[in-house]
């Protein structure tokens, strides 16, 4: 209703101060255009049922029966606006190299020892939840920093820990480092 106020008193089209309460005036205009409202007298959907209640009768809400949307009289919230993704681009980085070998023996190893592959931090188990498009799921998380490694220096099966993306991305979420413990006393809160 504060929106249709807002308009009446933008548009300057009638004299508002000529009324004690010029704001009762346009809530009783729009009820007696509207078949949603006791007082109308019009047939419904005929030409004099201009408006409806958006919400429910009682609500305040209110919209015109008549009214086509454009680009030209709807304002786009952030649900209708478009952006603009997918353009190639060329970058060029220096990247350190994963063995991919090494997450593949700690993750059988996991297995081995537990008889299942599960999150070392919070317990989820990705076939558990999901079935069979979530055997084997896990992130190998480097519990020393690849960014901090030597070149050619060696990592141990004991280095990489097993984590659910959730706490793989909250281990990597400042810097230094949340630590396996850390982030385990932070759930437990």
């Amino acid at each position: 209703m504060e929106e249709i106020y807002d308009e009446v008193e933008f548009e300057k089209t009638i004299n508002l101060y000529s009324y004690t309460d010029w704001k009762a005036q346009v809530r009783k205009n729009l009820y007696l255009h509207s078949s949603d409202c006791d007082i109308f007298r019009g047939i419904k959907g005929g030409e004099t049922d201009l408006f409806y209640s958006i919400e429910g009768k009682g609500k305040g809400r209110w919209g015109l029966r008549s009214f086509e949307p454009t680009e030209k009289n709807v304002d786009l919230t952030e649900d209708d606006m478009g952006f603009e993704e997918g353009k190639k681009k060329l970058r060029q980085h220096i990247v350190r190299e994963r063995n991919p070998q090494i997450i593949k023996l700690a993750k059988e190893r996991f297995k081995q020892k537990y008889g299942k592959i599960f999150c070392e931090i919070c317990g989820f188990d990705f076939f558990e939840f999901y079935g069979e498009v979530g055997e084997g799921v896990i992130e190998g998380h480097h519990t020393i920093p690849i960014s901090e490694l030597e070149e050619d220096q060696k990592v141990k099966i004991n280095d990489i820990a097993l984590v659910c993306s959730n706490c793989h991305k909250m281990l990597h979420r400042r810097r230094p480092w949340l630590s396996k413990s850390e982030l385990q006393k932070l759930i437990r809160k």
